[in-house]
């Protein structure tokens, strides 16, 4: 496939964009359009914008044949993608500014009351819910590695991969140990 390549909103070149087996084949051919150092980058619908290369000058002209491996292909979420939109630009060009009125509102997370672990739910260490009684924290898991629930091992219990504690929250019971190991 060949698509076309803008720098600063003009048409400077076109990219060939070939699926080869284990990944694509891009192969850039612009006009020098800048004294400054340009990078390739390419967007698609439903997937990061991709940092396809550094193009060189080559006659007057910035020339780069690249090929990408289906796995980083696979880890920007570019797998079976082919560029909608392709620049040239000194840094990738930022996402549209969400006006503040459309903006989701920024809960809060709950709160334990616990100065431990309320600091490794700020932290995002810890993901926490609000339950009925109080508190629902958990971390991944697996008895070999360090947790980030290891302060409050003891109130702890082991599910599908992950420690989970049950906070009751102010006016609730205490904090309820596992009735059973895992």
């Amino acid at each position: 496939m060949r698509t076309a390549v803008y720098f600063e909103g003009r048409r400077a070149g076109s990219l060939d964009w070939r699926q080869e087996p284990g990944g694509v084949r891009a192969v850039l051919d612009c006009e020098l359009c800048s004294a400054c150092i340009l990078r390739v980058y390419a967007e698609t619908e439903g997937a990061a914008p991709l940092y396809v290369g550094l193009p060189e000058p080559q006659g007057g002209r910035l020339r780069l044949a690249r090929r990408l491996s289906a796995e980083t292909l696979r880890q920007a979420g570019w797998t079976g993608k082919e560029p909608l939109r392709v620049y040239l630009a000194e840094r990738q060009e930022q996402a549209p500014r969400v006006e503040p009125e459309k903006r989701a509102p920024r809960t809060e997370p709950p709160r334990t009351g616990d100065a431990v672990l309320d600091a490794l739910i700020e932290a995002g260490a810890v993901s926490a819910e609000r339950t009925e009684n109080g508190v629902c924290l958990s971390c991944p898991f697996s008895p070999h590695e360090p947790f980030a629930l290891a302060p409050a091992f003891v109130l702890c219990r082991a599910e599908q991969g992950r420690a989970v504690l049950d906070w009751k929250t102010e006016g609730a019971a205490e904090p309820a140990a596992p009735s059973e190991m895992d």
